[in-house]
């Protein structure tokens, strides 16, 4: 933790856009969302091995939307995106966003690394464009994500999660909401450009004490922080 640099996000528009954890998280190479937040793009030079083995990329500030009512499952379609069949379920765009299922009635769609969110910024985010029936959740605010990734990730959620998270008990695609470090947290199966993925979200006020949490249980396996470019 000591090698990381604090670092402020700046949206295009001069106005401040962090995560909670902002202070803990930097480095010397860095893009910025589509909602202007600034992400960490490169750590240094052995990202890609770390991100193959047990790397952790934090992805608090790439957008994501939420829904929820009987109407949503009908208004994402016809917004031409796919949603899943049934809860705890995710789906995968071509563009490459992430739809998570969470209950019968509500869903929330990742912004794609590929174009750092811009699809999902597009989508309508307020009551008033909504149809009846479909609620927009403010779930950008209310929580932090982030991405464990490579072969060692679920040895380290098993450290930290009593749910067994192996794929042949937890294929990709499979959503648990449960408790990681005593901490409500969503947990997704995923996989992006062939590294297999866990997709962490957790209450925002809880992202600093996750990030120290996941990073500590990274070392065992000589992992750590990795920038956003290792999964484009």
């Amino acid at each position: 933790m000591e090698s990381l640099r604090q670092s402020q996000y700046v949206s295009s528009d001069l106005e401040p856009v962090r995560s909670c954890h902002y202070r803990t998280v930097s480095g010397l190479d860095f893009t910025h969302s589509a909602m202007g937040g600034r992400m960490i793009q490169v750590v240094d030079a052995n990202d890609d091995s770390r991100v193959k083995s047990a790397g952790l990329i934090d992805l608090s500030l790439l957008p994501r939307v939420g829904y929820r009512g009987k109407g949503v499952e009908s208004f994402l379609s016809s917004q031409g995106i796919a949603v899943p069949n049934k809860p705890n379920r995710a789906a995968i765009s071509p563009d490459g966003e992430l739809v998570l299922r969470l209950s019968l009635t509500e869903f929330w769609v990742l912004g794609s690394l590929k174009d750092l969110g811009r699809s999902v910024m597009e989508l309508p985010r307020q009551h008033t464009q909504t149809p009846a029936s479909c609620y927009p959740l403010f779930c950008e605010d209310s929580h932090a994500c982030f991405v464990l990734t490579g072969e060692h990730i679920a040895n380290v959620m098993a450290k930290l999660c009593a749910v067994n998270l192996r794929e042949d008990a937890f294929p990709v695609g499979h959503i648990a909401q449960t408790s990681v470090a005593r901490t409500s947290c969503i947990v997704v199966r995923h996989q992006v450009e062939g590294v297999p993925c866990f997709m962490l979200l957790s209450d925002a006020t809880a992202g600093e004490y996750m990030l120290g949490i996941l990073l500590d249980a990274l070392t065992e396996y000589q992992g750590g922080l990795c920038g956003t470019a290792c999964l484009i």
